[in-house]
């Protein structure tokens, strides 16, 4: 395996194992002065949900690489 593939693994897993606190600590730097009674969970979950997806897109970034450099 390349250097580059490993790096894209590895990125990939560690942005979807701390998306969730991530996700939280996003929400409240974006709407620090904000009132979300009642929105705040539907926020965190779209932050949390959209860094999944960022972690799923890195990850497969390096399995397209490592299977460009098989062949």
């Amino acid at each position: 395996m390349s250097k580059q593939a490993m790096v894209y693994f590895i990125f990939g897993i560690i942005i979807l194992l701390v998306s969730s606190p991530l996700g939280y600590s996003l929400v409240n730097i974006v709407y620090r002065n904000q009132n979300l009674t009642g929105e705040f969970v539907p926020l965190l979950s779209g932050f949390i949900h959209s860094l999944m997806l960022i972690g799923i897109l890195v990850f497969s970034i390096g399995v397209v690489t490592l299977l460009k450099e098989k062949q």
